[in-house]
């Protein structure tokens, strides 16, 4: 008798997944960009001799240490959960990506001694800032190397980058599939997480520093608060900027190699309607929201040439100009009112801008916050969206119906269930004929095995040499054996 499956009380195991991943997004995605500003400060301070970065910089990391831990803490609940309330799926990705997973742990460590000795030693290493320097500046790679290495198993998620059945653990470390790991969108996953964490954390400590703004400090202290905010605003703005060229990019890679998540997006299908609402359009309001309200802001800080962190006028013409082409191209593929929306969403994010500078004297801590609250919501919907835009592994790979053990694993994982069964030696696997693996590792540099599969002209060594005239790279020999062996029209 199949035991039941378990289920999670009241709100069920899809919702417990899907709150504890965005809970875990809202405070991990800080950490990236907490690093970078953190240390811009801490440079800028140290270049300019003004000691008022610094002391923000410090109240930040103090933040920073909470923000790790609590997204430490959720993401151990997290693995918990989708390990017990959907073992198959688990069991699949850790079979795939074991060691990927161990090197993900082992930064966890660095990471975190790493960002505690950084704060601790604070005043300690005064008299060495540029060692404490240095010390804070590593934590940015390596966050950028734990976003490397999560990004290959999310990307893997929503593109696999092999046809079902395909992926292979024998490719030369068991518990780690270089195709599943290098797969179509694994590179754009990368960088637009990593540019929307710089962009979200200048955000944020520009909106902690405008929130203390709010309070009575004395003079000196509330200078600090507006220098830090402009600086990690402006580096914030630096970062939000990278990002439709990145999405379209990003989008391109779906349409081709994820089509029905990219269907999901555009034409608001599957998961991304919850509650009636279309929670993508809601995302990019938030968006060119953000946008409007940051382009006024430099629009009227170019007239201050004496300011280092003034964005000199044309640029700004310049990029509101490519956002227009940008929203316009998706209104192309989604619909023209989405088009409309964004351009009048992002004139009211300008008109309120301007109504707060006024307001507040020409303060920017108004609306300083109101970015940091908007770019909070763009990071909830934007994970949100990600992963609900994706089909089901259920729905396109049988393998993820059950619990999956390869055979290179069976010795090691089973026992036998009785004293007087001994269970027989595994089979040794067959060997994969030369021609096979050349395809398999030859051919995923630029498509999916689907592609070759699909293919159905006769004439293979012309495509052959073809794929050698773009850049792929075989001996005579080799090419000649692929040849060969397509012809053949044997499995592969």
């Amino acid at each position: 008798m199949t035991p039941g499956h378990i289920e999670f009380p009241v709100i069920g195991a899809k919702w417990f997944i899907g709150l504890t991943a965005l809970s875990h997004i809202v405070v991990a995605s800080l950490a990236i960009g907490f690093a970078f500003i953190v240390t811009a400060a801490q440079i800028v301070g140290y270049l300019t001799r003004d000691r008022s970065y610094d002391l923000v910089a410090k109240q930040v990391q103090l933040l920073h240490v909470c923000v790790y831990n609590i997204g430490t803490i959720v993401a151990v609940g997290f693995i918990f959960g989708l390990s017990g309330l959907f073992p198959q799926f688990w069991s699949q990705l850790f079979v795939h990506q074991f060691w990927t997973l161990m090197l993900e742990e082992l930064l966890f460590f660095m990471l975190a001694t790493t960002l505690s000795l950084h704060y601790f030693f604070w005043d300690r290493l005064w008299g060495h800032k540029k060692m404490h320097i240095f010390l804070g500046a590593l934590l940015t790679p390596f966050f950028l190397l734990q976003f490397y290495l999560i990004n290959g198993i999310g990307s893997f998620m929503l593109t696999p980058g092999f046809a079902e059945g395909q992926a292979s653990l024998s490719q030369g470390i068991l518990g780690w599939d270089k195709q599943a790991f290098y797969n179509p969108s694994f590179l754009m996953l990368t960088l637009h997480r990593a540019f929307v964490n710089f962009s979200y954390g200048g955000f944020m400590v520009a909106g902690l520093c405008g929130w203390q703004l709010f309070k009575k400090h004395p003079e000196s202290v509330a200078g600090a608060y507006e220098k830090t905010g402009r600086l990690s605003f402006t580096l914030g703005f630096m970062a939000f900027l990278t990002l439709p060229v990145i999405g379209y990019f990003y989008a391109h890679v779906l349409k081709y190699e994820a089509n029905e998540a990219f269907v999901n997006l555009m034409w608001g299908r599957g998961d991304i309607i919850a509650g009636g609402i279309d929670w993508w359009w809601i995302k990019h309001l938030a968006v060119a929201a953000i946008f409007g309200m940051t382009m006024n802001y430099f629009w009227r800080r170019r007239r201050e040439q004496q300011d280092l962190l003034s964005v000199p006028g044309v640029m700004v013409a310049s990029i509101s100009l490519f956002y227009l082409m940008f929203y316009l191209a998706m209104g192309m593929i989604m619909t023209y009112a989405f088009f409309w929306w964004m351009v009048f969403t992002a004139v009211g994010g300008a008109l309120l801008a301007r109504h707060l500078l006024h307001y507040h004297g020409g303060s920017p801590r108004a609306l300083f916050t109101t970015v940091a609250i908007f770019s909070l919501l763009t990071v909830v919907l934007g994970g949100y969206a990600r992963e609900a835009s994706r089909p089901r592994f259920i729905d396109r790979i049988s393998h993820y119906d059950s619990i999956y053990v390869p055979h290179e694993r069976q010795p090691y994982l089973m026992l036998p269930i009785g004293p007087d069964e001994i269970p027989a030696p595994p089979a040794a696997p067959a060997e994969t004929p030369e021609p096979v693996r050349l395809i398999r590792q030859k051919c995923i540099g630029c498509h999916t095995l689907e592609r070759v599969k699909n293919y159905r002209a006769a004439d293979w060594q012309l495509i052959v040499a073809q794929m050698q005239a773009y850049g792929l790279r075989l001996s005579t020999a080799e090419a000649a054996m692929i040849v060969n062996y397509l012809e053949s029209g044997e499995p592969y």
